[in-house]
Parts: structure tokens; C-alpha cells; sequence
């Protein structure tokens, strides 16, 4: 019994270590020197500009401003663009004008969120018969879908949450509710009903309620009871307009379009503001992108990366690898991390 015990504590401290080994292994700065793959429209992308990144399994998504989407297989190496430039892949005569039909709503690609079976595209228009929302089911027929832009106040898409059969649309107007089994519009929510503004930069999606990032402040609606709360500068924001919201474990955070970052405290139902030794932290705040072991502050002079392990900053920047300091967007997939710039794509490779 004796030597069993023994064994079994040793098996323990052997577990202990490996377990140790390779957290730390994990944990910490990211490995230097740092491994950049570059894209552009040389290699593929439909415009320079890429707002926002989507992973899926092989597939990267690109929405960009002024191309459209691009689509690329890493396995295969292949581009695809889906745009409205140009002549119409499908042309159809309505009697009035050549439309093209069942893509995106417009070229000015602003957010993509996947969905279980397909994904969801807002876009971003500036005059007028134009924007709104589209997706992409590649097991449907037609596979793309545009939407009306629901009287115009979800013309101009910034943000978007998918949540079981709805599907929430943040523009310039308000939030907009569509129902995917009707595929209509349900609900529409602005300053009048309890938005803190109606620009709604960024939706955080959670079971029983939703919290929105706006141009005045972060709103927090009760799906159930239809309440609505406001935080602004009393409630501990000193920086107003809110570009992210994100949830890093049982934690939120908040950033700012001047870049202060602020976490949510649940007791005290306030927002503080996060003192760090970010060396960007005056960059404003375009995205934030959450991985198991850091956070990725996309900003205009670079991207600061906050480990989570040991709670310690690092930057990226042009110098370090990246196409431009303009860093709109980043996401993760097995193995590396995609940033967005106004100048292209910059993939981060982890293990190189």
C-alpha cells in the first residue's frame, strides 16, 4: 500500500510538471523573431482595406472596403472574390436597371459573423439604394441572400450577433432584430426606446441579456424583461464612444475610440479603467480579438497584446512585421493570427 501511494505521489508531481512545462511554454511574449505572411491585392485580395476577418476551418474570409469579400483557401492556395464591381456575374433587367443579384448588398464590407450553417455579411453604404445585409449558405440555392435594409436603418452595418434564430444588426440609425426563420425584420431599438446612442459600434451577445458599445456610452438590454441601462461618464467611462466589447472569461471588457481600455466590474455595476504600460495605449481603438491566452487591441498605431497568464504588454507594429499601424481587425485560426490593415492582410504564424 505504501509503495502504491508513493507511486501514485509521484505520478502526480509528474503531471504537475508537464502541465507547468507547457502552460508556461504557452504563456508569456510571443516568440521572437516574429513570422509574417503578407497579402495584398498582388496575391489575391479584392481591395487593400480589410475591415474584418472571419475563420473557417481552411477558409479565410476578407471583407474588405470598396472590394467586397474575399474568400481563400489556405489548403489550396485559391482567391475568390465576391463583389459588385464591374459587370454583374448574374445579370437580371428589373426594367428600370442591370442589379446584381444574390451576392453581397454592397462592396463596403464592414463585419462577418459565421453562423452554424452559413455567414452573415453587413455592409456599409453612403448613398443611397444601397447597404444593408446579406449571407452566404453554400447548401442553398441561390447560395447568397440580400436583405432590405429594414426602412433604412440597417443600411449602414458596423456590427452584428448571431443568437439562436435572430440575428442582431447594430448601424448609425439603431439595433435592428431580424428573424432568420421568416427572414424579416422583427424589432427595431433606438435612443427613444433606451439605446444610450444610436450609432452601435459593437454587440456582445450573451444568454440573458446584450451589451452594445455605442457613439454615447454602453447600453445593456434585458432580453426577457426589456430593460434597458445606460453607462456613460457617472458610471465610470471617461471615454464615451465605445468601439469593442468583448468577453475575456468571466471578465468584459470595453474599448474606446481613443483608445482607454475599461473592464466591467459586476459588484459595483461600473466600468473601470484599465491603468497599463501598454506602450500604444493612446492608439484609438478600431476591434479587440480574444484568444485562450491573449488579447489583441487592434488600433491606429499598432496592435497592443496583453497576455493573459502573466499580464504582461507587448506591441506589434510595421516595424515588428506588419503592413501598416492602421489595424482594423484580427481573428485567430490553428495556428497564426490575421490582422486587417488598410494596406492588407498580415498573418501571424505562432510556431513557424
Amino acid at each position: 500500500m505504501k509503495q502504491i501511494l508513493e507511486s501514485l505521489i509521484k505520478l502526480s508531481f509528474l503531471i504537475l510538471f508537464i502541465l507547468f512545462f507547457f502552460c508556461s511554454a504557452e504563456a508569456g511574449p510571443l516568440k521572437r523573431p516574429l513570422s509574417f505572411q503578407q497579402f495584398t491585392p498582388k496575391e489575391g485580395l479584392s481591395s487593400e482595406m480589410v475591415n474584418a476577418i472571419a475563420i473557417e476551418g481552411e477558409g479565410i474570409w476578407f471583407g474588405t472596403y470598396a472590394g467586397g469579400v474575399t474568400y481563400y483557401d489556405k489548403s489550396k492556395k485559391v482567391y475568390k472574390a465576391y463583389t459588385t464591381k464591374g459587370e454583374p456575374m448574374d445579370k437580371v433587367d428589373d426594367g428600370k436597371s442591370i442589379n446584381w443579384k444574390n451576392l453581397l448588398s454592397y462592396n463596403h464590407v464592414s463585419v462577418i459573423v459565421p453562423d452554424v450553417d452559413c455567414l452573415w455579411f453587413g455592409t456599409y453604404f453612403y448613398g443611397f439604394g444601397g447597404g444593408g445585409i446579406s449571407y452566404y449558405c453554400p447548401q442553398k440555392n441561390p447560395q447568397w441572400k440580400r436583405f432590405n435594409t429594414n426602412d433604412g436603418r440597417a443600411k449602414k452595418v458596423v456590427s452584428m450577433a448571431v443568437d439562436g434564430e435572430w440575428v442582431w444588426v447594430g448601424s448609425e440609425k439603431g439595433l435592428s432584430l431580424l428573424d432568420k426563420k421568416i427572414e424579416g425584420w422583427k424589432v427595431f431599438y433606438s435612443t427613444q426606446d433606451g439605446l444610450s446612442g444610436n450609432f452601435v459600434n459593437s454587440i456582445l451577445n450573451q444568454s440573458d441579456s446584450l451589451w452594445m458599445g455605442t457613439n454615447a456610452g454602453i447600453s445593456h438590454f434585458h432580453k426577457a424583461k426589456k430593460t434597458w441601462k445606460t453607462y456613460s461618464q457617472k458610471e465610470g467611462l471617461t471615454e464615451t464612444e465605445i468601439k469593442s466589447l468583448v468577453s475575456i472569461g468571466r471578465k468584459m471588457w470595453a474599448g474606446g475610440i481613443g483608445g482607454v481600455l475599461f473592464e466591467y466590474d459586476a459588484v459595483s455595476d461600473r466600468w473601470k479603467r484599465i491603468e497599463s504600460t501598454d506602450s500604444l495605449k493612446s492608439g484609438g481603438i478600431h476591434s479587440i480579438a480574444v484568444t485562450k491566452e491573449k488579447v489583441f487591441i487592434c488600433r491606429d498605431n499598432g496592435v497592443s497584446v496583453y497576455d493573459l497568464p502573466t499580464g504582461q504588454w507587448e506591441s506589434l507594429t510595421l516595424f515588428d512585421g506588419l503592413l501598416s499601424n492602421t489595424v482594423f481587425c484580427a481573428a485567430e485560426d490553428k495556428n497564426s493570427i490575421w490582422f486587417g490593415t488598410d494596406k492588407g492582410v498580415s498573418r501571424l504564424i505562432l510556431n513557424p
